[in-house]
Order: C-alpha cells, then structure tokens, then sequence
C-alpha cells in the first residue's frame, strides 16, 4: 500500500475544506492531519495486539479515519467513510478491503465497539489508537498551551485546567489488548505524578505562612 500518497491526499483534502485546524477558540494549535498521522503512528505501535490483524486494512483506516472534517464536524466519520470509498474506487481496491476499512472508519468513534465481540480487531486497534493520542503528556500540553492562550494570571489557572481535563483518564479504563493497556496506564501514571508535583510545587492545600 502506498501510504506517503494516501496521506498526501487527506492533508490536502482537509486543507481544501477547512477542516485541517480546530475553530475552537485558544486551540487553533491543534491539527487535524498531525492528529491523524500520530493515530497512524499509534496503529503501528499495537498492530500485533491482536491475533490475524490485517495491517493494511488497520493503517488504511487510520489514515482517512478524520478526512470527513473536510466536510465539516458533523456527521465526520460517515463523511470520511465516503471519502475513503471516492479514494478507493478510483485506485481499483479490492472490494473486501474497501469493506473491511469502510466499516473501521465509519464505526470508529463509537467507544462501545471496544468490547462487542462482533468488532473486527482492526476496528478495536483504531479505536485505541484514536483514543490513545492528545492523552498523558499530550494531554497536559493542550490544557497548558489552552490556559496560555487564555492570558492566565497566576500558574494556579494551568493547575485548574489540568483537573478539569487531563485528569479524566485516571477514572478511564478505555483499552482492551495488552500494549494499548500498558501505554494507557504510563499515561495515566503520568497524569497521576504531575498533578501531585505541580500541586506539591504550588502549595496548595498548604499554608505557607504558617509557624
């Protein structure tokens, strides 16, 4: 497969529709194709998580996973599973494969699909690699560049931004194969150490004054 020329064309399928940059104010940092190229990274990292894992079928669904939101954000899995069979009909895949990666893209952002026993194990490693991506460190720097974009005024705003959100994982138990749960847990293991040093760093709960 000839991935360099698939990600070729969903970069500039997105930049076409506007689709390549968030419009939420103070995240115009995040990229929609850096985005999709770490999923893609992520995909190789756990693809032998599972038994009989086709990798063509799970890079090739992570790479068109997101080209909807060149359509805009709504209905953006069905938009990118549409785009995929434009792409693939005109490249003359076979039509197992067009199948196979039509129903990954089109199914991936339903989090339940993790534990039905009728999901394809391409599906449940996109799924995990979507969900492990802007986690853990990542994480951390969205909620921090998010606060820096806010104008804060003390590092106590970063603090709260951090408890708001990146501190969700450590109630989240999303993967299901053995790699993908052990990077989960390195990053919720991150997540868990950086609140107590910044907390530690901040003082807080503590009185400083006091004799």
């Amino acid at each position: 497969m000839r991935y360099e020329d698939m990600l070729k064309f969903v970069e500039a399928k997105l930049i076409e529709g506007n689709g390549i940059k968030s419009t939420r104010p103070y995240q115009t940092f995040r990229n929609r194709f850096e985005h999709t190229k770490r999923v893609f990274g992520w995909a190789k990292r756990i693809i032998d998580d599972l038994p009989n894992v086709n990798h063509e079928i799970l890079l090739t669904s992570a790479i068109f996973h997101d080209v909807g939101y060149s359509c805009g954000k709504e209905n953006h899995a069905e938009n990118s599973a549409r785009i995929f069979l434009e792409y693939a009909s005109e490249h003359n895949f076979e039509k197992e494969f067009i199948d196979q990666v039509y129903y990954c893209i089109l199914n991936h952002s339903h989090k339940r699909f993790l534990w039905d026993d009728s999901s394809t194990p391409e599906l449940i490693l996109l799924l995990e690699a979507d969900l492990l991506d802007e986690e853990g460190a990542m994480a951390i720097s969205w909620d921090l560049m998010t606060v820096g974009e806010m104008m804060p005024t003390d590092f106590k705003e970063g603090y709260d931004m951090l408890n708001k959100y990146s501190i969700r994982i450590l109630s989240q138990d999303m993967m299901v194969t053995p790699k993908a749960k052990n990077y989960w847990e390195e990053k919720k293991n991150l997540v868990r150490k950086f609140l107590s040093a910044i907390k530690q760093d901040l003082f807080i709960d503590e009185e400083i004054m006091e004799e």
